[in-house]
C-alpha cells in the first residue's frame, strides 16, 4: 500500500509559498509516513536606485545580521509503549533574491519528518 499527497499554496497577499509532500508506505510488517514541507515567505522588499547602493547595503546586511547562518535542528524519538519511532529535522534561513534593481528578503523553514510504526498499533 502507498499513498501520495501533494499540495502546492501560493499567496501572493500575505507573499507565503507552501509546499507539502507527504508518502505513507507499508512494507514488511512495518508503516512509513514521511512529510517533506518547504515554506518561504517575503520578509521585507527594498527599492534601490543602483547597483552599487545594492552592492553596500548587502555587504551591510550581511555583516550585521549574520546572512549565512543557518539553524538545523533534529529531533529523533522512541516510544516502547507504541512501538513508534520519529524523527524530525528542520532547517531555518534566511537569502537575499535581487530582481531589477529590488532586494527581497526571504525566510524559509524545510521540515523532514519520518515516523515508523507497526500496522497493527497504527492509526
Amino acid at each position: 500500500m502507498r499513498e501520495v499527497v501533494f499540495k502546492n499554496l501560493t499567496s501572493v497577499a500575505s507573499r507565503k509559498k507552501d509546499i507539502f509532500l507527504q508518502e505513507v508506505f507499508e512494507k514488511e510488517g512495518m508503516k512509513a509516513k514521511t512529510e517533506r514541507r518547504c515554506f518561504y515567505f517575503i520578509k521585507d522588499i527594498k527599492h534601490m536606485a543602483s547597483d552599487d547602493e545594492i552592492k553596500k547595503w548587502l555587504d551591510s546586511e550581511g555583516e550585521t545580521k549574520g546572512l549565512n547562518r543557518r539553524q538545523f535542528h533534529i529531533m529523533k524519538e522512541h516510544n516502547d509503549a507504541l512501538l513508534e519511532d520519529k524523527i524530525i529535522c528542520k532547517i531555518l534561513g534566511t537569502f537575499y533574491a535581487v530582481i531589477n534593481k529590488t532586494v527581497y528578503t526571504i525566510g524559509f523553514l524545510h521540515s523532514f519528518k519520518v515516523r515508523f510504526v507497526k500496522p497493527s498499533l497504527a492509526k
